[in-house]
């Protein structure tokens, strides 16, 4: 910060900590700690002799801790964050905001759709700033998806068509059903999960197969993009 006297010849400023020129006009000020300063002002003769007071006050650098990496499946609630600031925080501001319930709060809840590297910054009232940051990393895994294995296409409205559930399952990019010759006896491609109209009825062109076990090979992409396959068996009941 400068400091600024006018209307003299010569000039003291005390004390002379933290000036680059203490008798300059106008020094240089970097005090490490607040600090009243005095300039006293004469002119070349010493005819006459005034005096002018300035305090500058010095914030301290806040500190800010954004807390530890955290883990979450996709699709779920997310997870509370607990940023902890030191007593001059008045401002708080988190960033980027998406999944995040709030932004200028140190406690939001979070939950990112990807694997996301959150920044807490704080300022206190001098506009001091600091910053930390953590990373939420978002995770698909069987978890996240049901596939039932048995289903009984007999009309009765209940468990008619074999299909995938899921949560954070932004979709299926592909279910097939094979018969144990190894005959793909259904493929359905790039649906939604938890649409039993999108499921295996149990045809086979256009005829009802008998009850048996079959294979299904499964792929789903997750909201954080992450591609899954699985595969398993499911029995055709009557």
């Amino acid at each position: 910060m400068r400091l600024v006297a006018s209307g003299s010849q010569r000039y003291s400023w005390q004390p002379s900590t933290g000036l680059n020129d203490p008798n300059s006009a106008s020094p240089q000020a970097s005090p490490v700690s607040s600090t009243l300063y005095t300039v006293t002002a004469t002119d070349s003769a010493n005819c006459f002799v005034d005096t002018a007071s300035i305090f500058i006050k010095v914030f301290p650098i806040p500190t800010v801790e954004a807390g530890p990496d955290q883990t979450i499946e996709v699709g779920s609630t997310g997870v509370q964050l607990h940023a902890t600031g030191s007593p001059d925080v008045v401002l708080w501001k988190w960033s980027p905001s998406p999944g995040l319930s709030c932004i200028d709060c140190p406690d939001p809840n979070a939950a990112p759709k990807q694997t996301t590297q959150y920044t807490v910054e704080v300022r206190n009232e001098g506009e001091c700033a600091a910053k930390d940051n953590l990373t939420i990393y978002v995770i698909c895994n069987q978890g996240n998806l049901f596939i039932p294995n048995t289903f009984s296409p007999n009309g009765d409205g209940m468990n008619d068509r074999f299909y995938p559930r899921g949560k954070g399952v932004f979709m299926i990019k592909s279910l097939r059903v094979f018969n144990r010759w190894g005959e793909m006896v259904f493929e359905r491609l790039n649906f939604n999960p938890n649409d039993a109209s999108a499921g295996w009825d149990g045809k086979y062109k256009g005829k009802q197969l008998s009850p048996d076990v079959f294979v299904y090979v499964c792929e789903i992409v997750c909201e954080n993009n992450q591609l899954l396959s699985y595969k398993g068996d499911v029995t055709l009941l009557q």
